[in-house]
């Protein structure tokens, strides 16, 4: 643990670095982490602990870290995003003191300029925690650049009211942002998918351009790639094909995928204020890890998909994976893209532990 940067904000730190060496995001990337850690973390990354702001150890803050990375690749470009759940600066953080600090944060981003909150205020209400089965407050997201911070975004708790109020509440939120003819065609298209939400997320992206997004999660129940490109056909036969070639192109398996046993890959639908009839887009998520779990699949199944150039930068942090976990490498616990424009974009989710262990490893192989 450095002394400049102890707790989370040296994990998450250290980590940004890691990535930002290993994906070769340059000097600039490196000297505007600790920044972007700081003002996103605020008051609490000092702790190592969810349950106490009392001294800890290194790993004691791995094993605990409220966040995880994502890399979102396209063409031959990264964007690295971290996503956390903020806490109080001391003791346990329950739904609501989470939430009280999330909006601190918010108002931090949106006094320099970097995020926009109309549609969030407008909708707060819904989502303030108010029930014993409030499952985290808030979450939220932002892009780590050179230049610093980017692209927010605010994840709301569906379980604000309690599990029973989940589905209301979405709708609710939808009509209130003016998206109600979307919830209407859903439950019309996607019937299934409405009877089933994730109890999770409710998200927006924090600014005012036509492409900013609202976001909510279904769960994938579907056990073949035929019938999950029936679900998407009604938005796009796009949307329907990419779905079917991304299990086929990251899962060894193929279709048989969507029968293993274990956690379920998950349909986003998004919407944006250029149509609000009908979602823009749907993006899918796959449990990578558990389709691919061998260093050989993530490789192979990775160059399918991503630029020679950039498959060897990613192949960087799979291999440094790999010799931290002696061979079970694949440190990506979810895959995902977008469909209904054509995939283009891929995104990997890594866990603070895994790029923790890789950066470790990649320490040890320089000494």
């Amino acid at each position: 643990m450095t002394a400049e940067h102890p707790g989370y904000t040296g994990l998450a730190v250290d980590g940004l670095r890691y990535l930002g060496e290993v994906l070769g995001l340059g000097d600039g990337f490196d000297a505007a982490a600790g920044e972007c850690v700081g003002t996103l973390f605020g008051g609490w990354g000092h702790r190592v602990s969810r349950d106490t702001g009392g001294p800890g150890t290194r790993q004691d803050a791995v094993s605990t870290a409220p966040f995880e990375y994502s890399l979102v690749l396209d063409g031959d470009r990264v964007d690295v995003r971290i996503f956390f759940r903020p806490l109080a600066p001391r003791a346990p953080t329950s739904a609501l003191g989470s939430w009280d600090c999330g909006w601190q944060t918010l108002a931090e981003l949106e006094r320099r300029g970097v995020a926009r909150l109309e549609r969030a205020r407008e909708i707060a209400g819904l989502f303030q925690p108010r029930s014993e089965q409030a499952a985290f407050g808030m979450c939220l997201a932002a892009s780590v650049r050179a230049s610093g911070v980017a692209s927010p975004k605010l994840y709301f708790d569906t379980l604000a009211a309690g599990t029973e109020r989940s589905r209301e509440i979405v709708g609710a939120a939808l009509d209130q942002l003016g998206q109600g003819g979307t919830w209407t065609w859903l439950r019309r298209h996607d019937p299934q998918g409405m009877a089933h939400l994730m109890p999770a997320f409710f998200a927006l992206d924090l600014d005012d351009s036509p492409n900013a997004r609202i976001k909510f999660y279904t769960t994938v129940a579907e056990r073949s790639t035929a019938e999950l490109e029936s679900r998407l056909t009604p938005l796009s036969r796009t949307a329907g094909s990419a779905a079917a070639s991304l299990v086929a192109d990251l899962a060894p398996e193929g279709s048989e995928a969507l029968v293993v046993p274990g956690v379920r890959p998950t349909l986003c639908w998004s919407m944006t204020s250029r149509d609000e009839a009908r979602p823009d887009d749907a993006t899918l998520y796959l449990p990578f890890h558990l389709y691919a779990p061998e260093l050989r699949d993530v490789v192979n199944h990775l160059g399918r998909v991503l630029t020679p150039g950039l498959q060897a930068r990613v192949g960087r942090l799979v291999r440094d994976h790999a010799a931290a976990v002696e061979g079970r490498a694949n440190p990506f616990h979810w895959v995902a893209a977008r469909l209904a424009h054509g995939r283009r974009a891929l995104t990997l989710y890594v866990s603070a532990a895994a790029v923790e262990a890789a950066r470790t490893a990649h320490a040890l192989s320089r000494c």
